[in-house]
């Protein structure tokens, strides 16, 4: 499962050496586990924080850049396949939330 997540995640543009990747493959891990993550604020996100002694707001910055990052540097045409009608709008990239949902649903 693990070797699953992380090669999907490299495969949309995720990668290891963004501070938010390790948080986003852990909370997929924990999701697939049957560890409820949602809200991801309050569960995931609580959790990872204990884990890492890191803060909330730093685990959730984090998330947001390494999404940030693989949209302006990966391949948007797959980008856009991939996640089609998930992706936020005004933002032009999926929520922390999608992406993790799509990563468990992806491969599962």
């Amino acid at each position: 499962m693990e070797k699953q997540i992380y090669s999907y995640m490299l495969s949309i543009g995720l990668r290891p050496n963004c501070c938010g990747y390790k948080y986003i493959f852990d909370l997929a891990k924990m999701h697939v586990a049957g560890i409820k993550i949602l809200p991801l604020k309050l569960f995931g996100y609580e959790m990872l924080s204990k884990k890492y002694s890191k803060s909330i707001c730093s685990i959730d910055k984090n998330i947001q850049n390494c999404i940030s990052k693989a949209w302006l540097e990966g391949d948007v045409d797959l980008l856009y396949r991939e996640f089609g009608n998930t992706i936020d709008i005004d933002k032009g990239k999926p929520t922390a939330k999608q992406l993790i949902m799509h990563i468990c649903e992806k491969i599962a």
